[in-house]
């Protein structure tokens, strides 16, 4: 293995372990979507299943988790869901403070 796929894999093994520390079993889906949030802040749930890939129903249950309404366990809090203001029946999304913190975490590691 060459330097740069050596540090390339140390980085992405260092981030991993980060993730670990938010949960021992934060499962990958959790992280595309939190990384796709703080990339789109204000995107709604159908969005966001359209940039992952991720059915509706899958986005749905992760941003619960990673918000406040975690169906088993303790909710991760480092997104909010709010009303749009212009489509009420609209949920956009964003991070919370812990979500930016862990996000600038997670990129200082490049």
């Amino acid at each position: 293995m060459d330097n740069q796929n050596n540090t390339a894999g140390h980085q992405l093994l260092t981030i991993l372990y980060k993730l670990k520390e938010i949960d021992p079993e934060f499962p990958l889906q959790y992280a595309i979507c939190l990384m796709e949030i703080s990339r789109n802040e204000g995107c709604s749930l159908t969005d966001l299943s359209t940039k992952t890939g991720l059915a509706l129903s899958t986005v749905s249950r992760i941003t619960g988790a990673l918000s406040k309404f975690r169906q088993k366990g303790t909710p991760y809090e480092l997104i909010e869901m709010r009303v749009s203001e212009t489509e009420p029946r609209k949920k956009e999304l964003y991070l919370t403070d812990k979500g930016h913190k862990t996000v600038k975490d997670l990129l200082a590691l490049f």
